[in-house]
């Protein structure tokens, strides 16, 4: 009796033993921001529902930046990053890339009162532009070094699209590029906001996102790839990403 206690007390402890996964995030579309003081955001949605889903690996949620994700996941402190595209500058690297998660893009917003019609988004590369420092921008052939970017264009890069939205609204660029996801969220949180802004005609870049993983990291992309058909067939997925990133496309 007192063994048979002794086994089915031990067995618990074996079962909730998983290895560590460190995922990068940053502040990003509805992705990973903050709310409150709360980091919040797709993301972490995401990450509860793998760890829900299987109990082999216990994925947490590590902070980096757009600039540093490269270091971070090549010196292993972090194991894979959410959410992210191969074009951004991760060839060569020691990573592979999940299968497609979701859908981003990324659109050209200026003051309503600057705006005499669509017409004026045509140009880009000839106005002042506002952009998120590390961020990797179509209509620039996805170049991120800022004095490369600088030296090519009149544009200002900021820490975050915050930032952008409130130098453009400032005045001090006359247009801002930001992703499709922080819009729809300023939209449902600043009432007179569409009052203020305008958005291009269409998306600048439309893109899939999904997650980059070291090839150092303890689990494969083989195996992350199963948690996600996984949470596909529950339709865990796709309705999150819609409650978070209501559809702001022009």
């Amino acid at each position: 009796m007192c063994f048979l206690a002794v086994v089915f007390a031990a067995s618990p402890a074996v079962a909730q033993h998983r290895t560590d996964v460190m995922v990068g995030v940053y502040e990003y579309s509805v992705v990973h921001f903050y709310l409150h003081g709360k980091e919040v955001g797709f993301a972490h949605d995401l990450v509860k529902r793998l760890n829900d889903i299987q109990g082999e690996y216990h994925f947490i949620t590590v902070e980096t930046s757009s600039r540093r994700r490269y270091k971070d996941i090549a010196s292993g402190k972090v194991d894979m990053i959410l959410l992210q595209n191969p074009y951004w500058h991760w060839g060569g690297r020691n990573v592979d890339f999940s299968t497609p998660i979701v859908w981003e893009h990324d659109i050209l917003v200026a003051r309503r009162d600057h705006v005499p019609g669509p017409a004026y988004f045509s140009k880009v590369l000839e106005r002042s532009i506002a952009g998120v420092l590390g961020f990797h921008y179509k209509f620039v052939d996805f170049r991120d070094d800022p004095k490369q970017l600088t030296r090519l264009l009149d544009i200002s890069l900021l820490y975050n699209e915050p930032e952008v939205l409130e130098a453009v609204i400032r005045g001090d660029a006359e247009i801002g590029v930001l992703s499709a996801g922080f819009m729809s969220r300023k939209f449902r949180h600043v009432a007179d906001l569409a009052d203020r802004i305008a958005m291009g005609p269409r998306a600048d870049n439309s893109y899939q996102l999904a997650s980059v993983i070291s090839r150092n990291a303890p689990i494969t992309v083989e195996r992350y790839n199963s948690y996600l058909n996984d949470l596909r067939a529950e339709n865990a997925i796709a309705p999150v990403w819609s409650r978070w990133h209501r559809g702001v496309l022009p």
